[in-house]
């Protein structure tokens, strides 16, 4: 596994005091999954690992959770990609 940097694509807040945001990143070849780092979005934030299709050459990460995240549409973050074998935690 090694990290890349993803980039923060849209942020919106909803009713009851929750986010949801997507996050873009380019996938080098070989790699399998990716995981995005939820540390900037708050600790309660969720994100579920993204498979990769075959000869896919980027993904959209989706991440949702309560509050109101310091960070703004451009901002990068960091995700985890995952090579062929290698499984997500």
């Amino acid at each position: 596994m090694f990290p890349v940097m993803g980039y923060v694509t849209r942020i919106e807040q909803q009713d009851g005091d929750r986010f949801s945001a997507s996050v873009d990143v380019e996938v080098p070849a070989g790699v399998s999954h990716v995981q995005l780092d939820t540390e900037v979005f708050g600790s309660a934030a969720h994100a579920v690992p993204h498979r990769i299709p075959k000869n896919a050459e980027s993904a959209n990460i989706s991440v949702h959770g309560p509050g109101h995240p310091e960070i703004e549409v451009g901002d990068e973050t960091r995700v985890t990609c995952f090579a062929k074998g290698e499984l997500p935690d």
